[in-house]
């Protein structure tokens, strides 16, 4: 996943004389949660303001002039250089403009920060882009006397080369239902029989699953993934979010419930599977859930073990950050 990570104010200013041109209580907590643990992309100017590596992930700056090395931090030439370099990982791009303008035809979700204020003397401005290629949801408010508002644009259509197949990733639509009920069904009936249990003659699936997944996913509480080759599709996601009593592990109470993870058998072992969790699993941090949960088939197993999930009882969780 290829994020970018932005505030701006509401001219679109995003520097004044080498400097961010607001100081905010809290404004920054998004860009420390998000980063940690992953990589971190940025200019050399940028870099040389902060002078010094962030803590507690890969600092990969972006100069064709100078050479950055040490403990966690690397140098490339581009940002597609960067990219190559992150590997697996997830990146984060930070800026400058020069980086922003050039991921922007390609990045997969952008974490705007809005703030409510009008910089009349800025000189850095965040490039213009094609706000109808993403979708948009607003999340958490914050400050005191200037005012901000978290904004996450999701492509809406993102695209991964894996081997010699260009893979295509979209969310799940009211049009591709049938197809997604039809796998859906046919990965339930495997699971089901494969004890030897026949499937019951008077259950009505199909309409029942139309009906749930038309209203969850008209309420935002069933979003799904998934993985196209061309117009087939050959990848399915799921994620249901349910809300608790909150507890000391996931203050927010809100949980996602995964489900309807399947491959199509001919692209399995590609990675198609895990990139769909990481959507999935994307949406249901943006969500505010705390943990996600899953009963896990005997073939999924491994790859929710190899993910982070752990095992609690009869399923398995997943912590977020």
């Amino acid at each position: 996943m290829i994020g970018l990570i932005v505030a701006r104010s509401k001219n679109n200013v995003i520097g004044k004389n080498g400097q961010i041109p607001w100081r905010i209580k809290g404004e920054q907590k998004q860009f420390k949660e998000l980063t940690t643990g992953n990589v971190v992309v940025m200019g050399r100017k940028s870099y040389e303001e902060i002078g010094h590596p962030l803590p507690n992930r890969l600092n990969i700056i972006v100069s064709r002039t100078a050479k950055f090395e040490g403990e966690n931090l690397m140098t490339a030439s581009s940002v597609k250089e960067a990219i190559a370099l992150a590997g697996d990982a997830k990146v984060y791009i930070s800026g400058g403009y020069g980086l922003y303008k050039e991921v922007l035809p390609f990045v997969d979700k952008m974490y705007i920060t809005e703030v409510d204020t009008t910089i009349e003397d800025g000189d850095v401005f965040f490039p213009e882009f094609d706000a109808d290629e993403f979708d948009v949801k607003t999340g958490e408010t914050g400050g005191d006397e200037i005012k901000f508002t978290r904004t996450i644009y999701t492509r809406r259509v993102q695209k991964k080369q894996v081997g010699d197949k260009e893979i295509i990733y979209r969310k799940l639509t009211e049009a591709d239902l049938d197809s997604f009920i039809h796998m859906r069904i046919t990965q339930i009936t495997e699971e089901y029989t494969v004890e030897g249990r026949e499937v019951p003659k008077n259950v009505d699936l199909a309409s029942a699953l139309q009906d749930f997944y038309h209203r969850h996913m008209a309420d935002g509480t069933f979003v799904s993934w998934l993985a196209l080759d061309g117009d087939k599709i050959i990848g399915t996601s799921g994620m249901s979010f349910v809300e608790k009593p909150p507890y000391y592990t996931c203050p927010t109470g809100r949980i996602g419930l995964l489900s309807s993870m399947f491959t199509n058998p001919d692209y399995r072992r590609m990675g198609i599977a895990k990139d769909l969790l990481d959507h999935v699993v994307d949406e249901a941090k943006d969500y505010g859930c705390g943990a996600v949960w899953i009963t896990a088939s005997n073939m999924g197993v491994k790859l929710y073990t190899a993910y982070g999930f752990e095992h609690n009882g009869n399923f398995m969780q997943y912590k977020l950050k």
